[in-house]
């Protein structure tokens, strides 16, 4: 499948893989391709996102907020949860920090010429990645396209029943379905 992609599609999906890394995550998911791809502001799609406000800067942040705000603790709170009192309790059993993000894996290293030469460890794709990857060459397909380009990356991440995807759009301010319009209205426009 990789041999239809553009070099600039294949770029995103190696920089996907130093996205998931920069932020310390063991594996690659749509999340990362969305960063990547927004990393090209001047490729088609990307440049919607670049109008949309969907910046690299925007993404990060998004992605590294915490999961839980004040108002899920409030909704929690309702149904009798403390998110203090479940955080306490997991780091009295699993120690401090224990909720915390993983430390990033140590490097591999091996021997080379009498040297030794760190290695930067394959991180594998999530099944949503695969998924959102294999939907950029249903996009593709669709729009009878015969290479599949940082926009096909895009739409296939763009997919309204991921969770995760959508609770990230949720937090940039818009949603899936929405900026997916705006894409195929803006490569139509482009088309034209």
């Amino acid at each position: 499948m990789f041999e239809r992609f553009t070099k600039e599609a294949r770029d995103v999906v190696v920089d996907a893989q130093e996205q998931a890394r920069s932020l310390q995550h063991a594996e690659i998911g749509p999340e990362h391709l969305l960063l990547a791809v927004a990393h090209r502001d001047r490729a088609p799609g990307a440049a919607t996102l670049a109008r949309l406000g969907i910046t690299p800067q925007a993404c990060r942040a998004a992605l590294t907020a915490a999961p839980f705000g004040e108002g899920d603790a409030e909704a929690l709170r309702a149904f009798g949860i403390d998110l203090d009192a479940v955080r306490g309790r997991a780091e009295d059993v699993f120690g401090r920090g224990a909720l915390d993000a993983a430390p990033p894996p140590a490097p591999e290293t091996r021997r080379l010429f009498g040297r030794d030469r760190e290695r930067k460890r394959h991180l594998p794709f999530t099944r949503r990645a695969r998924k959102a990857l294999e939907r950029s060459l249903r996009e593709a397909l669709e729009r009878q396209d015969d290479r599949i380009g940082v926009e096909h990356v895009l739409l296939g991440v763009l997919d309204t029943e991921d969770r995760a995807t959508a609770g990230l759009f949720r937090r940039l301010g818009t949603d899936t379905a929405a900026v997916r319009a705006d894409v195929v209205a803006d490569l139509g426009r482009a088309a034209a």
